[in-house]
């Protein structure tokens, strides 16, 4: 019963990375972003915003996946590729939460191109923002 849950979770790893790979080229090279490039194109009905979410929610399905798959193969883990040494296995799971940690942490900037704050940037480059100056 393992072996089969160990294939599936297998299978389901790979569908759902060949399908995030496909999503992500799709909104970066094809429904392209902006008013002029990609306002209106769709694939099978869904927008750019709509295949992102769908991007979104499936990352989520495989990091699920991946717990299971580690879950599962933990004696493999802990044995081969930890050398049966803890503190490197210590040492890898500290820098996967490291680099997870920093970017849900970094802070975020607005750049000097989208308008630095002061309603400019936005759809259409900020136009039919007023703003009321003294």
């Amino acid at each position: 019963m393992k072996k089969k849950l160990r294939v599936l979770t297998d299978i389901l790893m790979y569908v759902s990375m060949c399908y995030l790979i496909g999503t992500g080229l799709l909104i970066h090279y094809r429904l392209v972003p902006g008013f002029r490039g990609g306002h209106g194109l769709t694939l099978l009905g869904f927008d750019r915003h709509e295949w992102g979410t769908s991007h979104l929610w499936v990352s989520y399905v495989l990091i699920a996946f991946v717990v299971v798959h580690l879950v599962l193969n933990f004696a493999f883990v802990t044995n081969a590729i930890a050398l049966r040494k803890r503190w490197l296995l210590a040492v890898l799971v500290a820098v996967g939460v490291a680099v997870v940690a920093f970017f849900l942490v970094a802070p975020i900037e607005r750049s000097e191109e989208s308008g630095g704050g002061r309603g400019g940037g936005g759809y259409r480059g900020g136009r039919g923002h007023t703003e009321v100056t003294p």
